[in-house]
């Protein structure tokens, strides 16, 4: 039996007005008269709430970024490591500077070959892609360190680790910079008026923990679909198969066609979509946001939905969507080895139904993997 688990945050409107679902969405419809129809309590504040993704509780699976990214990567460091996300970016006049030019591949593939040169006995350079990389510390240590987020605009000298082993990673801060600044393309970006890529900034420092082996638990592994570094390091420790992120799109150019018939060639999948969350992002006006989540939302239906619905209706399949948020949501649960008729549509007025069950993410996870 196929089971797939679409979780998709942030698909309820804030009000009846804005809500996406309350358009003509023929494949969701289906999919919501003939599931169980729950609420999906709040997502809980934890430091990993892509655990919850996989099904796991709230207290499993808690790891930080770095120890995350490490995983993605395939790197497997000595037990008594530190594990660092390594971010590129541009340093300009002391300050760490935020700009949205990337790097060319070109210009990456240079980047990979001169980074080993800052290795030392104790710090190693894992290579990633774009702009994420690793670093591994072989010892353990105890520190502050600040994401690019809290550092932007900021002077280096003021968001720089502290703590044990700080003169180890500050010097490779100052390294990365003395060493990528006369690189070629650099000289030529200082050259155009353009930020340099000329930072390596160690940042979420944090240990590998034991995760529990869901492949093992419980007797399958399942493939995991998402655009995320974080749950792709995540679901490799817990022995499940994370599919390659470069197929799966970003934001509303997520190849929600090619994620449908992907999942229809296996027997478990679980496919994590944020881009409705990114939506709610101050970067855009209010209303371009809503027309393009209501366009999203109809490819959804049309392009992910439909075609994973009728596999399951034609092989009595299961099928869970499950929209969870920072406040209450809802999920569909449709077993096809069961014949349910439900009436209440999937929106925000089943949030005002008293009779309905409620339950959390990772226990309506749990229950779509099951057999």
């Amino acid at each position: 039996m196929r089971r797939t688990v679409i979780i998709i945050p942030e698909l309820l409107g804030s009000s009846d007005s804005d809500s996406p679902l309350r358009q003509t969405l023929p494949s969701i419809r289906a999919l919501a008269e003939s599931s169980r129809i729950t609420k999906v309590s709040p997502l809980p504040p934890i430091e990993t709430p892509e655990a919850l993704v996989l099904g796991l509780g709230p207290d499993e699976g808690q790891l930080r970024q770095g120890p995350l990214t490490i995983s993605a990567l395939g790197a497997d460091p000595p037990e008594k490591s530190t594990h660092f996300h390594l971010s590129w970016l541009t340093a300009e006049d002391g300050r760490i500077i935020k700009t949205d030019l990337r790097a060319t591949a070109e210009e990456e593939l240079l980047m990979l070959e001169r980074a080993p040169k800052l290795n030392t006995k104790t710090l190693t350079f894992v290579p990633g892609h774009g702009q994420d990389h690793g670093l591994v510390c072989e010892a353990k240590v105890d520190m502050g360190t600040t994401s690019p987020e809290n550092a932007y605009g900021k002077p280096i000298r003021n968001v720089r680790p502290d703590g044990d082993g700080e003169s180890m990673l500050r010097r490779y801060i100052d390294d990365s910079i003395n060493l990528f600044s006369e690189l070629p393309f650099n000289l030529e970006r200082l050259d155009q008026g353009l930020p340099p890529l000329n930072l390596l900034w160690p940042w979420g420092h944090g240990f590998r923990l034991s995760v529990p082996n869901l492949a093992l638990i419980r007797g399958e592994r399942a493939t995991v679909e998402s655009p995320s570094m974080r749950l792709q390091g995540l679901t490799r420790l817990t022995g499940y198969v994370h599919a390659t992120r470069d197929g799966f799109g970003q934001g509303l150019r997520t190849r929600l066609q090619l994620i449908a018939q992907r999942a229809l060639t296996r027997d478990l999948t679980i496919i994590w979509i944020p881009a409705l969350s990114e939506l709610k992002a101050p970067s855009a006006e209010s209303g371009d946001r809503e027309e393009e989540k209501h366009w999203f939302v109809r490819e959804l239906d049309r392009e992910l939905i439909g075609p994973l619905l009728t596999d399951a209706l034609k092989n009595r399949d299961k099928l869970f969507l499950t929209s969870p948020g920072d406040s209450l949501g809802l999920a569909l649960e449709m077993d096809g080895r069961e014949v349910r008729t439900n009436s209440i549509p999937f929106d925000e007025r089943a949030l005002d139904e008293t009779g309905i069950p409620r339950t959390t993410l990772w226990e309506s996870v749990k229950r779509g993997v099951a057999w």
